[in-house]
């Protein structure tokens, strides 16, 4: 199928996610981890699919909203349909996956977990590293089908830093771009601790950035874990995604992260972008009341390490591009589908983002629509490469 371009720029998605296979770690985990990996099984209780790891339920329903990307409307993804079966074959099958960015104007595929949100949860750490091994290699063969497309991240186990930085120097090693973590404190440590600076070094040191990506579920401390009484139905999903990152990007600053790493990249994501503005303006004015209260001085504000160290992934749908452009640095934005998630804009995702930003400076539209992503990844070959395919 041609290319059908839906702009003159090269548009990266710098967030889709894949359809991992029902029994991944089952089939290759060490046998004697394989009853306490990620494992999908049906709940005649609950009555839906559940994903299990260790000894609790990580996933407890909704499973099919991964992949199910155009069909939520008009079905009970929550129950009705199963993963992967019944959901969108461009979730699960690369072949399909390229034929669904053609049809949307989609050069680039940077590509997430699905399933493997839930190894955010593990106590066992040797068997959190095991895992996240099993996903890394898994996602390395997948993308194969076209690597110049499709950009594959690895799953980094925070649960032993010292073993995280080895797998991030592994999964550099198989052409892996960002080491991603759920920007949750991991066994009760929270990410702005010292604890985690060897995975963090190992991170900067192979320029792959550190992506925090929020899961929503109910297994490891954040506002979903403490805080899911106090909210009204149908807005669990929408406020701790954003929550969670508000609290711990200001939490990697005012901890000190940025000043121990200075070459650390975050990228911010599956949250929207329009606050960052505002998060920049109240810790830059609450730093100058309580800066007595920190262990060490911050060598810049918190809207310079966010200009520095950051950038922050959008919806395609929001309003705010320009304005945060103007706020927050146009270098510091890029978009993601979250396709083939439940809440992903599918189809006609490219021509929503394009009307939202169309009246934009054009240098303003190539770096949101792909340019910035392409220096935040490290994949500037294959955008020059796309570039000169146009």
């Amino acid at each position: 199928m041609p290319f059908a371009p839906r702009s003159e720029h090269v548009v990266i998605d710098a967030d889709g996610h894949v359809c991992e296979p029902v029994d991944l770690w089952e089939r290759n985990l060490p046998p004697s981890m394989r009853e306490r990996g990620p494992r999908v099984r049906y709940s005649d209780e609950v009555g839906t699919q559940q994903v299990l790891v260790e000894d609790h339920v990580a996933i407890p329903m909704g499973l099919a909203g991964l992949g199910n990307a155009g069909m939520h409307r008009n079905q009970d993804f929550g129950n009705a349909l199963r993963y992967p079966d019944d959901l969108h074959r461009g979730g699960w099958d690369p072949s399909e996956r390229l034929r669904v960015m053609d049809a949307e104007g989609i050069d680039i595929a940077v590509l997430y977990c699905g399933l493997g949100q839930a190894l955010g949860g593990f106590r066992d750490a040797e068997l959190a590293v095991a895992c996240h091994e099993v996903w890394n290699d898994w996602i390395a063969q997948w993308a194969s089908e076209d690597r110049d497309r499709l950009v594959p991240t690895a799953v980094i186990p925070p649960h032993d830093p010292a073993r995280a930085a080895k797998e991030v120097e592994r999964a550099h090693g198989l052409g892996l771009v960002a080491g991603v973590i759920r920007p949750n404190p991991v066994n009760g440590v929270p990410l702005w601790s010292p604890h985690f600076d060897p995975m963090y070094e190992a991170l900067a040191g192979t320029g792959m950035p550190l992506g925090l990506h929020g899961a929503g579920l109910f297994d490891v401390d954040g506002v979903s874990k403490r805080m899911v009484d106090l909210m009204a139905m149908g807005t669990h999903h929408a406020l701790i995604l954003f929550f969670d990152q508000y609290l711990t990007l200001a939490g990697l600053v005012y901890g000190g992260v940025f000043d121990r790493h200075p070459d650390l990249r975050v990228l911010v994501l599956e949250c929207g972008g329009g606050w960052i503005a505002h998060w920049m303006d109240r810790f830059d004015e609450f730093l100058e009341a309580y800066e007595w209260a920190l262990p060490a001085k911050l060598r810049l504000t918190p809207g310079e390490y966010f200009r520095r160290n950051c950038v922050i992934s959008f919806d395609p749908g929001e309003r705010t591009f320009g304005a945060m452009a103007d706020l927050a640095g146009e270098d510091n934005l890029i978009w993601a589908s979250d396709f083939p998630h439940s809440d992903a804009k599918y189809p006609g995702v490219v021509d929503e983002l394009v009307e939202h930003i169309g009246h934009l400076p054009p240098e303003r539209q190539r770096k949101i629509l792909g340019g910035n992503a392409a220096r935040a990844y490290g994949i500037e070959d294959l955008y020059r490469k796309r570039l000169g395919d146009a």
